[in-house]
């Protein structure tokens, strides 16, 4: 029979997961989606996701691709997958796609997004999905360091340490708004180190504190210190938004 290529799009809560890789009995997406597809093909099938999640970090978006010998429709395996897997992992789209297509691979950026509250109290029901930093900080100046992130630069001392061999990225767009007590930091890039938009928000929250001028951020990129940069921020304010192709 000939194999089709099935590509999902997923969205999940990752609070109780250790990212999308697979782990040694460790719960992580790959392995809970891998089984549902199991469970419901019949076969074990080789999942591709568009690239791996920090523990606890979400997603809207994430695309994974498996090829598969079932003759079942793409929209049917929505509904099928959703009943099996845990409530906090969906399946949003299934449909089939030429043999050669990749979800990592193929990717042409991704954007992701971390959220913050500045409130004094975080509500219960948005623990989950922001970093709670109650304190005054200048969203403006901010504002003007995150312009520095766009078009190519080493992120060395943006990725978790030791950075590897190749640093050089692309960011196409970063934008920082603040609504209310919400400030959001949505960057789009050809690609991200480990760690690099936690950083890169972490960073962000020591210039608008003071604790960083915009001097001293310029020279980051020259330098490649990871412990010159800021804090790492929390995985559970970052969302993986969307995968294009």
């Amino acid at each position: 029979m000939t194999k089709r290529n099935i590509r999902l799009v997923l969205a999940f809560d990752g609070s109780g997961y250790c990212g999308w890789q697979i782990q040694k009995d460790k719960p992580t997406l790959q392995g809970f989606v891998s089984e549902a597809i199991r469970r419901i093909t019949g076969e074990q099938t080789n999942l591709t996701g568009s690239g791996r999640t920090d523990s606890g970090a979400h997603a809207r978006g994430l695309v994974a691709n498996f090829h598969t010998n079932s003759k079942i429709e793409p929209k049917r395996l929505i509904p099928a997958l959703n009943s099996i897997l845990p409530r906090d992992i969906r399946i949003l789209s299934a449909r089939r796609v030429p043999d050669s297509f990749h979800a990592r691979r193929d990717a042409c950026s991704k954007v992701y997004r971390y959220q913050i509250y500045l409130g004094p109290v975080l509500m219960p029901h948005m623990m989950r999905e922001f970093f709670h930093f109650p304190y005054p900080i200048d969203v403006p100046k901010m504002e003007r360091a995150a312009l520095r992130f766009l078009g190519d630069h080493d992120f060395a001392c943006f990725a978790k340490s030791p950075p590897g061999p190749n640093t050089i990225r692309r960011i196409f767009g970063c934008d920082l708004q603040k609504k209310g007590l919400r400030l959001s930091l949505t960057v789009e890039g050809n690609g991200f180190l480990h760690h690099m938009v936690r950083n890169m928000a972490g960073t962000l929250l020591e210039i608008g504190r003071g604790t960083m001028t915009l001097s001293e951020f310029r020279e980051l990129f020259k330098k490649r210190d990871r412990t010159l940069a800021g804090f790492t921020a929390p995985a559970h304010g970052l969302i993986l938004l969307k995968v294009k192709y």
